[in-house]
């Protein structure tokens, strides 16, 4: 990097002047203004107090940068009320990528940043209340129709009653000009009531405490953190991924939406991304995974992935001042280099969108599911990206059928789950990936049958992804034992998506995306667990003394209602079975679905008695499934 950071610092003055020349201005991809009068409140009471306020981190712009940028603004009745600022905007300007909730905080709280509408939001003004004692209760903000109902909008009006306005309602007064005023008219007796002033002491209280606060405007210091222009904006995306203590991303999708808007503003239909992203959301297929608020990424990267997996495409964005000769995979410099044409082409065709997702989740489980039940889920984006190519390509670069993709890709998906291949990243990998997958499907007519093909696919597999699978054996221990992370995911991600009724509900549907409150829950409850630690059953109820946490195992949890479980937890499960009726001869598809076989459902009848076979037995069935799923060529 030609160029190093730059920290350095500013004040409450310097702020609003940077903010009014538009010097300092806010990317259009960031989200409103969302702290609360409190939020500002405590800001304005730190400011006062000269304590630490945090940090602001800008992006010096180029002209190449391509960054649409605004000035700092809060909501209005016909648009954004934006700070008065000056008419022609300097050549050197700043994005502000982290600490615009601080900088509309000083903005509204100094500056008198408000919608012209006082009722609205932000409507009102912050006061400094020099009568008060206690520091915490000084500022005060009060709605517009009070500042007229108190006569608060002058200055005899508010000194008078001890208040100070934070902000100037002088157009274009400097904060020293106007600050200095305050010390001179607090001092005037034609303010106050009857034209008395205070007591000397109350008087030389209330000047104290307007002398502090001043200083505290003058000397208290916001950290600022520059970027040089020479980082690309796909650096800014990685670099800055989280940059404050509350979690705020440098958002992809955030950017991409910008874009996207602005390249399409002049069109009947503009595009708007995080909009178009909920509205696909509630499509059968896209359910659980399409939100502009829960992981959006997932489907720019299914957008990017198709992209990626194209023969015949548009050619790449420009980001900033390099230029993204291929896009390879979904990295954020790959999200952001995915051309408007083919978000376009995405967005007209968003059913074929949605139907592959759709597609993906009944390859790998044979059922619907959402992002958070799949072992690394971005690997979606790979089953929709091939459908994409073998859709919108010529035939010709895609001589294979969707049977036999869904073959390949079912053993590529659960070998790279339950090898934890993915563990250590994949957003690069992803893209070869794609390739690999590719190269092995064209080479299906090379094959007299498609067995053949399926040995040889099998074969290429443990060449390329060179990660050992679990063996029977191996995938039972997974079974019998608490597993964490992807790792529970890809045991468990069958059930939930092959559930169908709910065990003691049978009109109950529970498949995804049901209405109930659907959970796994524990089949021999944990408290019922823990309160029978003894005799021989200690040995698989203690995880303490078994090898195994069998209780925490995929083994012992399947998915419930709510009210069904609280049924199923207040005895052991041989006890509700016998309460309920419920035999294996006319509800064995119930079970069937949740992976208990009819010698488990006996074992489980059979109370406490019966959970070391159950387990066991359970443990098998899943096992083998999932066995079952390692190779290309076995169907659900």
């Amino acid at each position: 990097m030609a160029q190093d950071l730059e920290v350095t610092s500013t004040n409450v003055s310097d702020l609003l002047d940077k903010l009014r020349k538009r010097e300092w201005m806010i990317p259009a991809f960031q989200r409103d203004f969302v702290w609360t009068v409190g939020n500002i409140s405590d800001l304005v009471c730190s400011i006062l107090e000269r304590r630490p306020i945090g940090m602001v981190t800008l992006w010096q712009q180029s002209d190449e940068s391509g960054l649409p940028l605004v000035p700092i603004s809060v909501a209005d009745r016909n648009g954004p009320a934006e700070l008065p600022g000056a008419a022609n905007p300097p050549a050197t300007k700043f994005a502000v990528l982290d600490g615009r909730q601080r900088c509309t905080a000083i903005a509204i709280a100094f500056g008198g940043l408000r919608p012209s509408d006082g009722r609205l939001r932000f409507g009102g003004r912050f006061f400094l209340n020099v009568a008060e004692d206690e520091p915490a209760k000084r500022i005060e903000y009060i709605r517009e129709a009070d500042v007229e109902r108190r006569g608060l909008n002058s200055d005899s009006g508010a000194i008078g009653q001890g208040l100070f306005p934070l902000s100037s309602s002088t157009p274009g007064e400097l904060l020293m000009k106007q600050w200095y005023r305050y010390s001179q008219a607090i001092q005037v007796a034609a303010n106050y009531p009857d034209s008395k002033l205070p007591t000397d002491a109350e008087l030389r209280r209330r000047n104290d405490i307007l002398a502090s606060s001043f200083d505290g405007v003058l000397r208290t210091k916001l950290a600022v953190n520059i970027v040089p222009s020479a980082y690309s904006l796909a650096q800014i995306c990685e670099i800055f991924e989280v940059l404050n203590t509350t979690g705020t991303r440098v958002s992809t999708v955030d950017l991409i939406h910008s874009w996207l808007y602005s390249d399409t503003s002049d069109e009947t239909t503009p595009i708007l991304l995080r909009d178009w992203i909920d509205k696909l959301g509630d499509k059968t297929g896209a359910v659980g995974w399409s939100s502009s608020t829960d992981r959006p990424e997932l489907i720019a990267q299914m957008v990017t992935a198709a992209y990626v997996s194209l023969e015949s495409r548009p050619d790449p964005r420009r980001v900033g001042r390099t230029q993204q000769v291929r896009v390879t995979s979904v990295k954020s410099a790959d999200l952001l280099s995915t051309p408007t044409l083919h978000w376009k082409n995405v967005i007209a065709d968003e059913q074929e969108l949605v139907d592959f997702l759709g597609g993906f989740q009944q390859c790998v489980a044979g059922g619907a599911f959402g992002w958070q039940a799949c072992p690394y889920p971005v690997t979606a984006s790979i089953y929709v990206g091939l459908r994409w190519h073998h859709r919108f390509d010529v035939e010709a670069t895609h001589p294979w059928e969707i049977a036999d993709l869904d073959a390949l890709f079912r053993g590529f998906f659960w070998r790279n789950a339950l090898s934890g291949r993915y563990d250590q990243g994949f957003l690069t990998q992803l893209g070869t990936d794609i390739g690999e997958l590719k190269q092995i499907l064209n080479d299906r007519p090379s094959f007299a049958s498609f067995d053949e093909w399926a040995t040889e696919a099998n074969g290429r597999l443990d060449e390329y992804m060179n990660k050992p699978v679990p063996n029977s054996k191996e995938l039972r221990e997974m079974c019998s034992d608490r597993q964490t992370g992807a790792l529970q995911k890809a045991l468990l991600l069958s059930i939930v998506a092959k559930a169908n009724k709910d065990l003691l509900k049978p009109d109950l549907d529970i498949s995804f995306p049901a209405r109930t409150d659907i959970q796994l829950h524990h089949i021999y409850p944990q408290g019922w667990c823990r309160n029978n630690r003894t005799g021989k059953l200690r040995e698989w109820l203690d995880p303490d003394v078994s090898s195994n946490d069998w209780v925490g195992s995929a083994a012992n949890l399947m998915p419930l209602s709510r009210e069904s479980n609280l049924k199923w937890r207040a005895a052991n499960p041989g006890a509700v079975l016998y309460q309920e009726d419920i035999d294996y001869s006319s509800h064995g598809d119930r079970f069937r679905d949740v992976f208990v076989s009819e010698e488990a459902f006996v074992c489980l009848s059979k109370g406490a008695e019966g959970i070391p076979r159950f387990w066991q037995a359970r443990a098998d069935t899943l096992a083998s499934h999932l066995e079952n799923r390692l190779n290309v060529g076995n169907t659900l």
